[in-house]
C-alpha cells in the first residue's frame, strides 16, 4: 500500500482536496480564526542564489483573509533545517512588501512541518509552536512568523490514541492509513468527513508509475502556469498604472493650456472635456490666479 507520507503521494492528496486541507491546518496552527477557504499558491521553485540551492516546499497556499500557510513533509532530519524552514517563510512574508503596497496589507505567514522522525527527544510534546516573541512575562508575540513542528515518530512511541481527538485521527492517518476505515464507525467518518477525503484519496496504488509521473508533471504545470499568470497580472497592473499617470499629466497639461486660452469655460465644461476632476480643474485656475 502507498505511503501517504511520501512526498509524491502527499502532494496529490493536498494539492487536490482543499477541504483536507484546511481541516489539517485547523488540526494543528494556534489560530484564533480558523481557514474557511484556501487558494494554492505556487509552489518555491528550485533556484539557485551565490551557490546555495533554494529548496522547494510541498504545499502553499493562502486563505480568504490573505494569511499564508507552508505545508511540508519531512521524512528524515537533515542538515540546518530549521533555518531552511525559516528562511522560506520569511521569502514569503517578504514578498509581500511590494513597492506601492500598504504594510497594513501584509498577512502572517504559518508554517505546519510534519515530522518523521523524533526532534526533540526526552520532551513530553509531540506538538510544538514557535514564534518570536519576548522572554519575559507578560510574553509580547510580533505575531509574523509562526512555526508548528508535528513529530509523528514521538506521537506512535507514546502509543496514545482518542477517537475524538482530530489530531490523533490525522496522525492515524499518517501512519496506518488501512486502519482509519476500521476504527472509526460511520457516524465518527460522517463527522470527520473532511479527513476522510484524504483516506479515500489516499490509495493510489492502482497507477502504474508512469500514471503517478503524469500526475506529478500536471501539478507542477498547474503550479507553474499559476505563477506566471499572477507575474503577468502584476506586470499589467503596474504597466497600466504607468500608462494612466502618463495620461493624466497630458490631460491635465492640456487642460491647463484651454484654461489659459479660455478663462471664462465653466470648471464642470473643462472637467468633463479633458476626463479630470471639478477639483483639479479648480486647483488649476487657482493658480493661474483667475
Amino acid at each position: 500500500m502507498t505511503n501517504p507520507r511520501n512526498d509524491r503521494i502527499f502532494k496529490q492528496i493536498f494539492h487536490h482536496h482543499p477541504r483536507s486541507l484546511m481541516h489539517l491546518l485547523n488540526a494543528f496552527l494556534p489560530l484564533q480564526d480558523p481557514i474557511v477557504e484556501v487558494e494554492y499558491m505556487p509552489e518555491e521553485l528550485q533556484t539557485e542564489s551565490d551557490g546555495y540551492l533554494m529548496s522547494i516546499v510541498d504545499v502553499r497556499c493562502r486563505d480568504g483573509a490573505g494569511r499564508h500557510f507552508i505545508v511540508e513533509m519531512q521524512m528524515q532530519k537533515t542538515p540546518l533545517f530549521n533555518r531552511r524552514v525559516v528562511m522560506n517563510a520569511c521569502r514569503i512574508y517578504g514578498r509581500q512588501a511590494r513597492p506601492g503596497n500598504d504594510l497594513s496589507e501584509v498577512q502572517p505567514v504559518y508554517t505546519l512541518c510534519l515530522l518523521d522522525y523524533t526532534l526533540y527527544p526526552g520532551h513530553s510534546s509531540w506538538v510544538h509552536h514557535f514564534e518570536p516573541r519576548t522572554d519575559t512575562t507578560p510574553f509580547h508575540s510580533l505575531g509574523e512568523l509562526r512555526f508548528t513542528f508535528v513529530e509523528i515518530r514521538k506521537w506512535l512511541e507514546f502509543g496514545k490514541f482518542d477517537e475524538d481527538n482530530i489530531r490523533d485521527g490525522w496522525m492515524l492517518f499518517f501512519t496506518q492509513p488501512e486502519k482509519v476505515m476500521d476504527i472509526y464507525t460511520p457516524e465518527q467518518r460522517q463527522r470527520l468527513n473532511e479527513m476522510m477525503e484524504a483516506v479515500n484519496a489516499w490509495d493510489l496504488t492502482r497507477y502504474s508509475e508512469r500514471d503517478l509521473w503524469i500526475m506529478d508533471k500536471k501539478i507542477d504545470n498547474m503550479m507553474t502556469h499559476e505563477m506566471f499568470v499572477r507575474q503577468y497580472q502584476e506586470e499589467g497592473r503596474q504597466l497600466g498604472v504607468q500608462r494612466g499617470m502618463e495620461q493624466g499629466v497630458d490631460r491635465a497639461l492640456s487642460a491647463l493650456q484651454y484654461l489659459v486660452q479660455h478663462p471664462d469655460a465653466s470648471d464642470s465644461a473643462v472637467a468633463e472635456r479633458f476626463e479630470l476632476s471639478i477639483e483639479v480643474i479648480a486647483g488649476m485656475r487657482t493658480t493661474l490666479g483667475k
